[in-house]
């Protein structure tokens, strides 16, 4: 992370130009397209050096540099066990947005039984971290995807923690987290891959165009994720070919069945829909490979789904 130089000459960009300009220019700088992490520097990439030239700029632009990036976390940044050397250096009272990359416990935590409260099951710690630590936090996204089962403990354990915490699905692999002092936040549990890619899936599914068509738009989605678009595509095509019993249990089937028609029901019962079909979904994903996924579409399907 940079660090402000002292600049005894008088800065042109400070003398000459208005502060809204400067802000401007500090967007255009320091904004980049992917989450960032703060101790991490590639030689050849987009660096944070103008926040080097000048006192005055590096408080200005500080603000900016969390105001327009995502800053890329894990728990292991906030443990109290873990040595601060091994941590990102995260300004609390600046950040506004932060994904965490991953919802495992930290590296010290992963080999004690006494756990702190950020990494224990329940993320006790890290929740009041969020409710009280950053005044001007907006959002946090936590990919739980290569966590799967850390994250259902975590929302058992919220639901009979008799709080008033809720963790409530809102859509395939989206799950939003609510709590008194939580309100203004934007705080969800996202399985990365699948909820990336389930969107452009289901606009696909619904589009009335050739299967040549369809498979050569999801060459795009196929380079952007090897894994996830074959094994869903396989799953609404034997949806529409009345054949999704042979590849799931009557109750995935319900519920796939019952998902499009979720719009104007209760909260509960749409959460607990979506999220019975996001655990049959990622088992499914689980349990299946991409390649075996496009053969079964590829090579029998004249057999199958004719």
């Amino acid at each position: 992370m940079a660090t402000p130089m002292s600049q005894h000459q008088p800065c042109p960009l400070l003398t000459k130009l208005p502060s809204e300009l400067r802000i401007r220019i500090y967007e255009d700088v320091l904004r980049f397209d992917n989450p960032i992490k703060l101790r991490q520097h590639v030689p050849g990439s987009e660096s944070t050096t103008i926040l080097r030239c000048n006192r005055q700029i590096y408080h200005e632009a500080l603000a900016v540099l969390y105001d327009v990036n995502i800053v890329s976390v894990s728990r292991n940044d906030f443990c109290a066990k873990t040595t601060s050397a091994l941590q990102t250096p995260i300004l609390a009272q600046h950040v506004k947005h932060l994904r965490f990359t991953r919802f495992s416990e930290s590296i010290a935590c992963n080999f004690l039984l006494d756990r702190c409260s950020v990494c224990q099951s329940d993320a006790k710690g890290l929740v009041e971290l969020l409710e009280h630590g950053m005044p001007m936090l907006k959002s946090v996204t936590i990919d739980y995807s290569t966590q799967i089962n850390a994250f259902l403990q975590f929302k058992d354990l919220v639901s009979q923690g008799g709080t008033n915490t809720t963790v409530d699905c809102i859509n395939i692999g989206v799950y939003r987290v609510r709590a008194d002092r939580l309100d203004d936040l934007d705080f969800t549990f996202r399985h990365r891959p699948l909820a990336s890619c389930w969107p452009a899936i289901v606009r696909l599914s619904s589009m009335d165009i050739s299967q040549q068509e369809k498979d050569e738009r999801l060459v795009p989605l196929r380079a952007a994720d090897p894994d996830v678009p074959d094994k869903l595509w396989l799953l609404f095509c034997a949806d529409k070919y009345g054949q999704l019993g042979q590849l799931c249990n009557d109750n995935t089937v319900e519920a796939w069945r019952t998902e499009p028609w979720l719009s104007g029901s209760h909260d509960e019962q749409r959460s607990n829909t979506l999220h019975e079909l996001t655990l049959a979904v990622q088992h499914f994903m689980k349990t299946h490979t991409a390649v075996q996924c496009r053969r079964y579409l590829t090579s029998q399907i004249t057999e199958v789904f004719g």
